[in-house]
């Protein structure tokens, strides 16, 4: 292992608590940011805080000792102290027999009085994936050919068209304020956009493991030899919306012909009306739907226009989704909460089929609810069991299967079986809705902190193919 393997792993280890993580790979990223020149006319800040000012009109005025001063303000000595101290060290009042203010400190306080309107170009810094400005920046530049680059998640504000960067005026504003001042610069205006580029910084994405043994792969951004959380946590929520701005980065794909084969045949034979161009049109309809929602108010014209693609596009997606039996699309971290949605909400039946069982995924959370669903009498299936290849791949974790074997003993209503070979990953939720996925819902828990695998499911609600799906599953056991 490289001794920058070894520096990600301690430190993962120690931001994390994880004693036992190990480092499986890295990769060099680059993450986008807009640079962009704005000529600005705003009223320039006051130099001076509040408490300064009135010091220094005190001394002014011939309150040249400092009780007097903290007697004449009903301030204590020490607040006094304090305050002369920082304008004795800026050079604007001097002490010799009495306090006295320099020339400095008579210009800056008729600068005080009387703000200045300043014209310039200032350059500002937006994060491409999260919107944020920022005034400063140092960036590790990455050329775009040595690095897989993010593609950012909203347009490149354009020059001449200061509406693009109508939401950031109040960010540019406080950026162009005086650090830890009380008084704020007052932005006029944005005269316009000089100059508006792309540039690359440098991360590092750093794939690991809870420990050696472990199924799950985490992810780490490092950045100028840090872990830098922000960054993770913007991929992560972008990822989790179905925006794949990691795509081919983030995909470990250890599956073999034959597996994919046989996963397209099973989901064929589950649900026949399911197509993967049905997935993504019900996708793309949907996003463009949610950023027509999202979009500002502007003149009649154009919300007429826009209110006239959001009706089109609705009648689309309606259309594909009433053909394809599709409700809706779910991704990675989603799944989880459409299990314990089906654990809840459940009345008379609850199906789960996955290939492996895995004790991360068996928890507290997922048994306490389980044995509420069974409490109420409700049938449950859980159906399990994929022929294991030579060679390893992942393993049943024995501690939980003997914990749903011990609940179906107790429970007539809980059948618990192993099958002979099924790549199938579905659940039901009596006749209210069921789910054909890549997910597996019981070996893979999706920690949205840690996770990086895109998963991808259907959710349907049409109560024909429900029973279907139900069906489907019962055959494996033989049962109808």
């Amino acid at each position: 292992m490289t001794d920058l393997a070894v520096d990600f792993e301690n430190k993962i280890r120690k931001y994390h608590s994880l004693s036992e993580a190990v480092v499986i790979d890295y990769k060099k990223i680059g993450y986008p940011f807009y640079i962009v020149s704005l000529d600005l006319t705003y009223l320039s800040n006051r130099d001076l805080e509040l408490q300064e000012e009135f010091v220094l009109k005190c001394i002014i005025n011939s309150l040249t000792d400092k009780s007097n001063i903290a007697s004449f303000l009903g301030v204590d000595d020490h607040f006094v102290e304090k305050v002369l101290s920082g304008l004795i060290s800026k050079g604007i009042v001097i002490k010799e027999e009495n306090l006295k203010v320099t020339d400095l400190g008579l210009k800056t306080l008729e600068k005080q009085i009387v703000l200045d309107t300043v014209s310039e170009t200032k350059t500002f810094y937006i994060d491409a994936l999260n919107k944020k400005l920022y005034d400063s920046f140092k960036f590790k530049q990455v050329d775009k050919n040595d690095a897989n680059c993010l593609k950012g998640d909203f347009p490149r504000p354009r020059k001449s068209h200061l509406a693009d960067v109508i939401d950031y005026y109040e960010e540019i504003e406080s950026a162009l304020g005086t650090p830890g001042s009380q008084n704020r610069v007052e932005l006029i205006q944005v005269n316009h956009i000089e100059k508006v580029y792309t540039q690359w910084h440098e991360v590092i994405l750093v794939f690991y493991k809870n420990n050696p043994d472990d199924n799950e792969v985490g992810y780490e951004t490092f950045s100028r030899e840090n872990i830098q959380v922000e960054y993770r946590k913007t991929i992560e929520k972008l990822y989790a919306e179905g925006k794949k701005v990691l795509n081919n980065i983030l995909r470990f794909d250890i599956s073999n012909d034959e597996e994919k084969a046989e996963l397209a045949n099973l989901n064929n034979q589950v649900v026949g009306s399911i197509r993967h161009n049905d997935i993504e049109s019900v996708e793309r309809l949907s996003t463009k739907i949610n950023a027509l929602n999202q979009t500002d108010s502007f003149s009649n014209n154009q919300t007429q226009s826009i209110n006239e693609q959001r009706k089109t596009l609705a009648r689309e997606l309606n259309e594909i989704k009433t053909q394809s039996k599709i409700s809706e699309i779910i991704h990675t971290s989603e799944h989880r909460k459409f299990l314990f949605k089906a654990l809840k909400e459940a009345k008379n039946r609850v199906m789960i089929i996955s290939p492996w069982i895995r004790s991360n995924v068996i928890d507290y959370d997922f048994l306490a609810k389980l044995k509420d669903v069974l409490n109420k009498e409700c049938q449950v299936y859980i159906l399990y069991g994929i022929k294991q290849r030579s060679g390893g791949g992942q393993q049943n974790d024995p501690a939980a299967i003997r914990q749903l074997e011990t609940l179906a003993s107790d429970y007539k209503n809980f059948q618990f079986k192993k099958v002979k070979n099924t790549h199938r990953k579905i659940m039901v939720c009596d006749d209210k809705f069921g789910v054909v996925t890549s997910f597996n819902f019981l070996s893979f828990k999706a920690d949205p902190s840690l996770t990086y695998r895109d998963e991808v499911g259907v959710v349907l609600r049409d109560k024909e193919t429900i029973e279907s799906l139900f069906q489907s599953g019962l055959s494996l056991i033989g049962e109808k």
